[in-house]
């Protein structure tokens, strides 16, 4: 198979979609950056390997401009924004739409910092279990190779502003194991220091890959 042929609908239907996902400051997007470098530095086919990344966090920086939260408050610790259903759902649509372009034009493998999924809890941590507008919007999302979950354990909090709280990233983690349990979707969580993460990552990974495109060469250097 040689996937720099094929039709990007093809791309976008074969490409292993892995998404990392986690609390808040937990470090999924150095994960998500640090898997994507090195599976372009492995070059060939491999060089043309993307990361969506998450725009719920560009999406969170413009509603606080529009509602004129950091303006008003310059100085606060935390800016917090009103958030709405519609939201949610624009920010569900657009993550999707970025990953099926990504996988479109990308390498086997596609790295995503969060996907509508993730932002369908979010919405449940903001307005509730009632509010289902991102799941309403994106009701059904592409198959995931992986969802790997980074493990708030030993990362310390850091607060960049726009971040809703320390108090609630172990909810977060746990509604994040528990609805893809629940899914049935395949899931690990990773831990340890960030080289940790990423050797562990990379394993299971290059195991997804190779059991899914036998064309491919069976040294991931080669």
């Amino acid at each position: 198979m040689d996937w720099r042929e094929l039709a990007p609908e093809v791309r976008a239907e074969r490409a292993i979609r892995i998404i990392v996902v986690g609390a808040e400051s937990s470090g999924k997007t150095t994960l998500a950056d640090s898997l994507t470098t090195h599976y372009r530095a492995r070059g060939g086919v491999w060089q043309q390997t993307l990361w969506v990344p998450e725009y719920g966090r560009e999406y969170t920086e413009l509603l606080l401009a529009q509602q004129g939260v950091i303006e008003n408050d310059p100085h606060a610790t935390v800016h917090s924004a009103e958030w709405t259903p519609e939201d949610f759902a624009n920010i569900a649509v657009e993550q999707q739409r970025l990953e099926d372009e990504a996988a479109a034009t990308g390498s086997p493998v596609l790295f995503c910092d969060t996907d509508a999924f993730a932002t369908r809890l979010w919405e449940r941590r903001y307005l509730g279990d009632s509010s289902t507008a991102a799941f309403d919007a994106v009701p059904e999302l592409p198959p995931r190779g992986l969802y790997l979950i980074s493990d708030i354990g030993g990362v310390q909090f850091e607060q960049d502003g726009i971040r809703d709280g320390e108090d609630y990233r172990e909810a977060m983690q746990r509604w994040l194991e528990e609805e893809l349990t629940v899914r049935e979707q395949p899931w690990a969580l990773v831990g340890g220091d960030a080289e940790q993460r990423l050797e562990t990552s990379i394993r299971l990974v290059d195991e997804l890959l190779w059991s899914h495109f036998s064309g491919l060469p069976d040294d991931p250097h080669a």
